[in-house]
């Protein structure tokens, strides 16, 4: 075994200094092997192989005067193939993640070195991982996030293929995470795949080619470790142009738009049909949409936006294939190993989306960072039917002031951490931090501090956090089992959100979930347009604000309200993908016009009350109202089996939340649909309760987002059981009842 000793300093020692070289294994500390030797120039130090499979140390001593002036400690594993693959296995159910088979309540965190962060692959120090990863399991954390999120061109040669020294990294990290018992999902790429010298990151097939080779290579080497996972891409956007869906602009891309554009149109005049554009203006090849086009004003200097919607479609499919190319690569190494994608809340808005690449991974995932007045709606968007969901990756970015001073004391950094760890159970499996160890070489003032550990290893609060969930956990877990589906969905029309008003879309599933969580006590699903197939069969189900829809979407929708079940739709839903005109009112026997919202002030007169709306300069400029022909803006009509409620306005992009609450609690009441608890006492409308019925329990998330503590009592209309709790202020508290026991059986927060 060679060590090289390599000797830097700023002046010539005064004295002579040499070097003690030792090995032994971690098991046995007291059988070593020493060397010494003068610390004059650069050498080699030979030490004999050891011959124990395990971790062994190398320790370093600097000596001098007859003193120890310094240690250095570094570390390797000998390979023990055997050790490796026996760890737990890492699965997921159709709700839960699942560790040998009994369900994991996940609390993690991403590690990769406290000494030297991200470049942990280009100095790997076993020794220091093992210290830190012993740390992580004494915090009582269950998972690992880590990967390569740069400098490919370290890990492999220019064709993709994996170095050896790269494979051996990774293997002793896996071996350290193996000794810990902490299952490891490793990422694989970030942001954009690595073109390895190739053009476009998903379309280029020699990209395609070395960026599977590096896959493959690396699966092949592990594909029978038990605990381990894969994650493609961190964050993933579709081009160059990242956080955004916006063409890449390449030759490649260009052709596959065409070539997309022909299968999905049966020819240039239904193309122009539907983009409403003249036949001659797409002769011969079709450009990509340009940047104007994306803007609610391009029709104005005659660039109008229809196209934007299939290019988002374009951008979707091409991401499922490649992802699905990856799968495929992967499985063909042997691996039956969960795979992933780390996307983050721009999935769930207008990037690329879990609901189109749900059906080719293991799991969904989300990363909740900066909307945090949208936490829940985060989580409920992310889980996709029949798949787990994990928010892969949670945190805290820095906020400061205009002095650049913090805006939050680590205190309110750890409350606000708090309720993201909380509400990632909310129809999810729990949740990864981002990050152990603060990365001291960032240079973004708002990444530099993130951590749960600071450069200096003093623990932040959130630390605690970490620590109390991980104790918390354990408790949860073997009770998520079978959640039953709540009785309310809401269906997000993604023709409105892949289209230029994609904001307002946004806006109303927001307050949709706000509305019915918060000022109402119900617990609602959510369901892509594009899954409407897996709706199931909620007691009813709310298309809020939707102005446009896919025809397909809204037949299902039809399908379900004639089969028994009841609809709600606010305002129109007049207009296709293509911002062509549709009358569905008269699918369901009523008469109305679809005209412009060009004013503030409107009412919506339901049975034994009057709910005021307004609406702002945004709203007047793009909306739409629905105009019944008796005059009336409230409509309940029978349609087979089933009910619809239709309102002529888009209630949830009124100014305010009451609206909104107001029209959903009169449904809800019509419908007899109640919340899971009775509280007996007022509970403000930014604190949240919560419920998920569980096989053997009742799941309760309670999260405040008031300015005050909340004096909180409720009893669980299942079981009966009681809950009293003061909720402090802007923290998360969790409970679970047992059915059998009729009592609070796990707790955290009080």
């Amino acid at each position: 075994m060679e060590v090289e000793v390599l000797w830097h300093a700023a002046e010539k020692p005064s004295e002579p200094l040499t070097i003690r070289i030792s090995e032994f294994s971690q098991a046995q500390p007291s059988q070593r092997e020493v060397q010494t030797a003068n610390l004059s120039a650069p050498q080699t130090i030979l030490l004999p192989a050891p011959k124990e499979k395990g971790f062994h140390v190398i320790e370093a001593e600097l000596l001098g005067g007859g003193k120890v002036r310094a240690t250095y400690r570094s570390g390797f594993w000998v390979r023990d193939a055997e050790f490796l693959r026996s760890g737990p296995r890492l699965t997921v159910n159709h709700d839960f993640f699942e560790i040998d088979g009994h369900p994991l309540a996940v609390v993690g965190t991403t590690y990769m070195s406290s000494e030297v962060q991200r470049l942990y692959f280009d100095h790997p120090n076993v020794y220091v991982w093992d210290r830190d990863m012993a740390q992580i399991q004494a915090a009582g954390l269950n998972m690992l996030r880590t990967g390569w999120w740069t400098g490919w061109d370290k890990f492999c040669d220019e064709n993709g293929q994996p170095y050896e020294r790269t494979l051996r990294t990774l293997e002793a990290y896996l071996m350290t995470a193996r000794k810990h018992g902490l299952p490891v999902q490793f990422n694989f790429f970030a942001f954009l795949p690595e073109v390895l010298g190739g053009v476009n990151p998903y379309l280029d097939p020699e990209a395609q080619r070395k960026q599977q080779t590096l896959v493959s290579t690396v699966v092949a080497r592990f594909h029978d470790v038990p605990f381990l996972a894969w994650d493609l891409i961190n964050e993933p956007s579709i081009s160059q142009h990242l956080w955004q869906t916006r063409p890449n602009g390449d030759p490649i891309e260009l052709a596959a738009w065409n070539q997309w554009l022909s299968k999905r149109y049966p020819g240039r005049t239904a193309l122009a049909a539907a983009w409403n554009v003249p036949p001659d203006s797409i002769a011969g090849t079709i450009s990509l949409p340009q940047e104007l086009e994306f803007s609610s004003r391009g029709m104005y200097v005659g660039h109008n936006s229809l196209r934007v919607y299939d290019y988002f479609l374009f951008a979707q499919e091409t991401f499922v294939e490649w992802v699905r190319a990856m799968r495929e690569k992967i499985r063909a190494a042997g691996s039956q190993q969960l795979i992933t994608v780390g996307q983050d809340e721009g999935g769930v808005r207008d990037r690329l989306s879990p609901a189109f690449y749900a059906p080719v991974v293991g799991f969904t995932t989300n990363h909740s960072w900066w909307g945090n007045d949208s936490l829940l709606w985060d989580s409920l968007t992310a889980k996709q039917p029949g798949e787990a969901m994990l928010i892969q990756e949670t945190g805290l970015q820095r906020e400061i002031n205009l002095n650049e001073s913090a805006r939050f004391t680590p205190e309110q950094e750890a409350a606000l951490f708090e309720r993201k760890v909380a509400l990632s159970f909310a129809q999810g499996s729990g949740a990864i931090e981002w990050l152990w160890n603060t990365n001291s070489y960032m240079t973004e003032a708002n990444e530099a501090p993130i951590g749960a550990l600071r450069a200096d290893s003093t623990e932040k609060p959130e630390a605690t956090v970490m620590r109390d969930f991980a104790r918390f956990s354990k408790s949860l877990q073997s009770h998520l089992q079978s959640p039953r589906q709540p009785s309310v969905a809401i269906i997000t029309s993604q023709a409105t959100q892949f289209s230029v008003l994609g904001d307002l879309q946004l806006e109303a599933q927001h307050k949709a979930v706000r509305a019915l969580a918060y000022g109402l006590h119900i617990s609602p699903y959510v369901i892509a347009e594009n899954q409407i197939g897996k709706l199931g069969s909620p007691q009813l189900v709310i298309l809020p604000s939707p102005q446009s829809l896919n025809e397909n979407t809204w037949q299902t929708l039809l399908a379900y309200v004639r089969a028994g079940g009841s609809l709600l739709i606010t305002g129109p839903v007049s207009r296709d993908e293509h911002w062509q005109f549709r009358d569905r009112a008269q699918d369901f026997g009523l008469s109305a016009l679809t005209q412009p919202q060009s004013y503030r002030g409107a009412e919506i007169h339901l049975p034994g009350k009057v709910v005021l709306l307004s609406f702002d300069q945004q709203k007047q400029f793009a909306l739409e109202a629905l105009r019944f022909s008796d005059g009336s803006t409230w409509k309940e009509t029978f349609a087979g089996k089933g009910k619809v409620f239709w309102s002529s306005y888009s209630v949830e992009l009124a100014e305010g939340l009451d609206p909104a609450v107001a029209l959903y609690g009169y449904v809800l009441e019509a419908l007899k649909i109640k919340p899971m608890f009775e509280s007996q006492s007022p509970l403000p409308p930014s604190v949240l309760i919560y419920s998920t019925e569980l096989q053997d329990s009742v799941l309760y998330i309670l999260e405040s987002e008031n300015a005050d503590d909340t004096p909180v009592d409720l009893r669980d209309v299942l079981t009966g059981a009681r809950l009293t709790l003061k909720l402090p202020a802007q923290h998360a508290a969790l409970a679970v009842i047992g059915k059998q026991e009729k009592s609070v059986i796990a707790k955290y927060g009080f």
